[in-house]
């Protein structure tokens, strides 16, 4: 995806979450293309030390445990979408919302939390040093110190919806707090702290002030998107952070912004299609792969999701298909048909069977698919314009403005084949909540709108049969080696 890489490759062990470099002579901070050594203060003297340090951040973002994968499909496992199939036994516990199996913690354990906070670090030792480096214009240091405060928001927001309650929606007597915020870069060990976790408020007024940062940062061009972080994108970002914060005011704010934007949503014609295409034309930022980068067989999102290698082609078997939609999924994206009985909702285009290669088949999400050209190898969109719509029409509703939250439902609605709705009251809002969950169906946001609102997870017994919204297993657990080292932090609740 890049040339320039910045990567850890000697660490201390993780204490409190922090990036805390070794002090062995031989600790190095980059490994760049071609390769270049040194230790962190150094590498982050000169521009092209901090675009390499940049660039590690978006490395980072492409683990497994992150937007490789987890941030997906475990949170489709851990919500209503999707049944496991246990092709290959992956995700089965997940799925059945069995304690201690959740983000990160089948791949390695506090591997989620682990990584989010060594790409905060990466972050914090940009915006630490970026002031004092040389830069051929200052467009390019406001390009990179924008990107390095969008992606310290995203990182944080979505630690906060891991592993702490939603604003508005919190347990009372279970809630332990936010997530530690750690905001000025550690180079060596005597740079590290032992923060206990801020209230859930603190947390995201952190996340404004970088995304507000971030946004000044940024030129009006996107001239980097969606493959690096930008204006549109982080404008984007601020809505969803609003409307998880119930802050809609402010969601409708950046949604409307970010709607008047360069990057445009997809017509009905060629939304299908824009699934097959290496960017996703509607992405506003989404994680790039080159073909060194594949995630391979047993993990990436194309095996997790389908057994197939291409659409309509059962003869070829590829992945293992361990995650699928549920009937009632399915069975949704099917409810509104024709005077002749023909599904109307083209978004059912995405989901289809897949092959017998490796036991029963069963209908499969295709929203990725090799579409790179390369199997098990795609791009992963973490922020789509298609959002902007329902992200300002949930917002809008819950400020008594249901003309426009209807528009933008409707907007919706029509780019998908449905005729115009014309709900009003309760079932406006249940229907644009069952058009987020269909418009996002595998792309990692039903869990996270379930536990925003608030909403117990109703699954078959097979699934284990769901969590009411009190049970502790909402909340991912605080790794044990961050609680061994730092005794300010508490566990959550019931772990």
């Amino acid at each position: 995806m890049r040339t320039l890489k910045s990567i850890i490759l000697s660490t201390s062990l993780l204490t409190v979450s922090l990036l805390a470099v070794t002090a062995c002579k031989n600790s190095e901070f980059l490994e760049v293309t071609p390769r270049s050594q040194g230790d962190s203060q150094i590498a982050l003297t000169t521009a092209e030390g901090v675009d390499a340090a940049v660039n590690g951040i978006y490395d980072r973002l492409q683990n497994v445990v992150l937007y490789g994968r987890d941030m997906l499909a475990v949170s489709e496992a851990l919500s209503d979408n999707a049944q496991f199939t246990n092709k290959s036994g992956r995700l089965a516990n997940e799925n059945r919302n069995i304690q201690n199996n959740t983000f990160g913690t089948a791949t390695a354990a506090g591997a989620t939390w682990q990584s989010a906070y060594f790409a905060i670090n990466q972050a914090n030792l940009i915006l630490d040093n970026i002031g004092g480096v040389a830069f051929a214009d200052t467009a390019q240091r406001n390009r990179l110190q924008g990107q390095a405060y969008f992606l310290r928001a995203l990182l944080y927001h979505d630690l906060s919806r891991i592993y702490a309650y939603d604003p508005g929606v919190a347990v009372a007597t279970q809630d332990r707090g936010g997530v530690p915020l750690l905001l000025v870069g550690v180079a060596d060990q005597s740079k590290i702290t032992l923060p206990a976790r801020p209230a859930v408020a603190d947390v995201y007024k952190q996340i404004y002030a970088d995304l507000q940062s971030s946004i000044a940062s940024f030129s009006r061009t996107n001239a980097n998107a969606p493959a690096y972080g930008n204006r549109q994108a982080a404008q984007a970002l601020f809505s969803r952070v609003a409307l998880y914060n119930k802050d809609y005011a402010t969601a409708v704010k950046y949604a409307t912004d970010a709607i008047a934007g360069t990057i445009k949503l997809s017509p009905n014609a060629s939304y299908v299609g824009g699934w097959r295409a290496p960017q996703n034309p509607e992405s506003l930022f989404e994680i790039q792969y080159i073909v060194a980068e594949n995630i391979g067989v047993n993990t990436s999102l194309q095996t997790t999701y389908t057994t197939l290698v291409r659409t309509g082609d059962r003869t070829a078997t590829g992945g293992f298909g361990d995650l699928v939609p549920t009937t009632a999924f399915i069975n949704d994206l099917e409810a509104e048909k024709s005077a002749t009985g023909t599904v109307l909702d083209i978004r059912r285009q995405l989901y289809e069977l897949g092959t017998a290669g490796r036991g029963a088949a069963f209908i499969e999400c295709t929203k990725f698919l090799g579409r790179n050209g390369t199997i098990n190898l795609d791009n992963i969109p973490v922020i789509r314009v298609s959002e902007l719509y329902l992200n300002r029409a949930e917002a809008n509703y819950n400020l008594g403005n249901t003309t426009e939250a209807l528009a933008d439902l409707n907007v919706i609605r029509q780019r998908c084949g449905l005729p115009a709705s014309t709900v009003t009251g309760a079932p406006l809002l249940a229907e644009i909540m069952r058009q987020e969950r269909l418009e996002f169906g595998f792309e990692g946001h039903r869990w996270f709108d379930l536990k925003r609102t608030g909403q117990n997870v109703v699954k078959a017994a097979a699934q284990g049969g769901g969590l009411v919204y009190t049970d502790n297993r909402i909340l991912a657990p605080i790794p044990v080696n961050e609680l061994s080292t730092n005794k300010s932090i508490q566990q959550n609740f019931g772990y």
